[in-house]
């Protein structure tokens, strides 16, 4: 029976496959480091990260302290980043220029750290750990070598994660006022405030300070209307501080009208207490 083409191409690969594997479990129990070298470097360059990372690992203590040494760290760093793996590439390009910090590679090295964590980093709506962790790996690296052929992209970088720190910082600040619509919406009042105000203070550009402003007006009024005899007055007149400041800041603000009513309210509000 005549065997199709597909069977041939699939008979093929497997050859193939078996082939790579049956070099690579030889490679592996062989105790000839030039050879194991010369294969790790054979796999880096024609694109088998993982199989190259095998002997790396397996071959570096053996090289430790000579020339090869530093061809194969730098590679093995690679290797992790090609794979996707950025933690461990981050983690691996730092032993690097640490190790190797008179190499010619070195700068590039501390770059790609910082990178490799920037490529880490996630979604603005996650937590930002690694993000700060990149900023801060890419701010050393800029300090260190101002005068760098990645200079321009770094302080890119830099600046798209501010972007990230701002932007959940922002979401945060509207869960916590989501918060004070809710069923229990007293308990998150107070904290509401505080997180706008640390974020006007943090961003003091953003673009979001004036929806922010003025839900901090907003809320000052539920805070107030919400509070204790004693407490209403002096909370009643933060209002009036926070709607100052929202129309001398915005006075063409699309929650320009929303403001006023508040204001009113809380101008009635001290009046009656007046009374009182």
């Amino acid at each position: 029976m005549k065997k199709t083409p597909l069977l041939l191409l699939f008979l093929a690969i497997l050859t193939l496959y078996t082939s790579c594997s049956n070099t690579l479990g030889k490679l592996e129990r062989s105790n000839d480091y030039e050879e194991l070298y010369n294969g790790a470097i054979a796999y880096y360059e024609r694109g088998k990260y993982e199989k190259a990372k095998i002997l790396f690992e397996r071959i570096y203590p053996f090289y430790r302290g000579s020339e090869q040494a530093e061809k194969i760290r730098y590679y093995w760093a690679y290797c992790e980043y090609y794979q996707g793996f950025y933690q461990l590439s981050a983690y691996q390009f730092k032993e690097f220029y640490q190790t190797f910090g008179r190499s010619q590679m070195a700068e590039e090295a501390q770059y790609m750290e910082a990178y490799s964590l920037f490529l880490d980093s996630p979604d603005p709506d996650l937590d930002q750990a690694s993000s700060e962790q990149a900023v801060i790996a890419m701010q050393n690296f800029l300090n260190r070598y101002p005068a760098s052929q990645y200079y321009q992209r770094a302080n890119e970088i830099i600046d798209e994660l501010q972007v990230r720190f701002e932007t959940k910082a922002y979401s945060t600040a509207k869960l916590y006022y989501r918060l004070t619509t809710g069923l229990s919406y007293k308990t998150y009042l107070e904290a509401a405030l505080v997180t706008f105000e640390a974020f006007k203070d943090d961003y003091p550009d953003s673009k979001y300070n004036e929806e922010l402003l003025y839900l901090s007006v907003e809320t000052s009024y539920k805070l107030a209307d919400n509070s204790i005899p004693d407490k209403k007055k002096e909370r009643f007149d933060k209002t009036i501080d926070l709607y100052k400041e929202f129309t001398e800041k915005y006075p063409a603000s699309e929650y320009m009208n929303k403001a006023e009513d508040y204001y009113q309210q809380t101008v009635k509000e001290l009046n009656k207490l007046k009374i009182d």
